[in-house]
């Protein structure tokens, strides 16, 4: 099983090797018989996985925004999942972008810096031909090919989308503007940061009924070091309110049916008084008539009011509504 250090042991480990702590001479048996090889600093690569909370909460939220835009706009259930946060250096990362790809540069104002949206080929292809009308297309063949320039305008619908539901999902952590710059299908024309600057990298997996994607983010990591202590408080996944799950109890709450009464007051009469009621006879209640009448839900004392008649109908106006602890008192 794969280990990945936490932030914390990895702070501890250089803490040691600087103190002198953690001996990193290899002893004379485990290097004996065996070949030792010069390591390049260089040309090494980097791919770790994170743990960034900040950055975990604003994946999830566009995630989920993405989710209902997206089945809305293709007319089908989409599955966006997300791909753990990798941080790795910039030439490492466009290495693995195929040819052709959608690549789309912006910046998120007021931070400093260049990131990067890159979608896949086949999604793009399958956004394009909903947009034109098009059904269903099980195999999509992108090898050999560049996206046309209405190709580009439509898929720039997609990205506008995108940044929209991004700008909402990092209100909360720390509010950004993104400002589309330019768009790219080679990833050798969009080198906006030096080839060793490590970079960030958050993704999604998009699944449609005959044909998957993945969408990707790369931010450099001088970009988010600014705000690296907001991204590495735990306290905002609590802050965070999904729109939609909040809309949804609101329209649940005010759409049930409860059980309303107007008590006019109370009186005691024996049960043979009951039996013997005729027309004409008083009954007198324990409240005058100047005094609210108190409006229950649910058996609950809410409303004070004023009895009256509106349109031919007994009713009871509003004139004030009752707290929790003028309930107890």
């Amino acid at each position: 099983m794969e280990q990945i250090l936490s932030q914390e042991e990895i702070d501890a480990l250089l803490a040691g090797l600087e103190e002198g702590a953690v001996d990193t001479t290899p002893k004379e048996e485990e290097t004996e018989g065996k070949e030792i090889k010069p390591f390049d600093f260089r040309n090494y690569s980097i791919s770790t996985r994170l743990k960034i909370p900040g950055l975990e909460v604003i994946n999830e939220q566009l995630a989920r925004s993405l989710r209902m835009q997206f089945s809305t706009l293709l007319r089908e259930m989409v599955d966006i999942t997300n791909i753990p946060i990798q941080m790795e250096r910039f030439k490492d990362f466009l290495i693995k972008i195929p040819v052709p790809t959608s690549i789309h540069i912006f910046k998120l104002e007021p931070l400093k810096g260049q990131a990067l949206l890159i979608i896949d080929a086949p999604l793009v292809f399958v956004f394009v031909e909903r947009f034109l009308g098009g059904g269903e297309r099980k195999v999509i063949k992108v090898e050999g090919r560049e996206f046309t320039p209405i190709e580009q305008r439509l898929i720039k619908k997609v990205v506008n989308i995108i940044f929209v539901e991004l700008e909402k999902a990092w209100k909360n952590i720390y509010p950004v503007k993104p400002k589309y710059i330019r768009g790219e299908v080679n990833p050798q024309f969009a080198r906006v940061l030096q080839p060793e600057e490590t970079v960030i990298v958050s993704g999604y997996s998009v699944d449609l009924e005959a044909i998957s994607g993945k969408i990707q983010l790369c931010y450099a990591l001088s970009t988010l070091q600014p705000i690296k202590e907001r991204l590495y408080s735990p306290y905002q996944i609590e802050e965070y309110v999904d729109a939609t799950w909040r809309k949804t109890i609101e329209n649940n709450v005010l759409n049930s049916e409860v059980e309303v009464k107007a008590m006019l007051g109370r009186s005691q009469i024996t049960v043979n008084d009951l039996l013997n009621l005729e027309e004409g006879d008083v009954i007198v209640l324990d409240k005058k008539m100047e005094e609210p009448v108190e409006v229950y839900i649910e058996d609950t004392l809410k409303i004070l009011g004023k009895l009256g008649v509106f349109k031919n109908h007994i009713a009871v106006q509003v004139e004030k509504f009752v707290s929790s602890e003028e309930e107890q008192s």
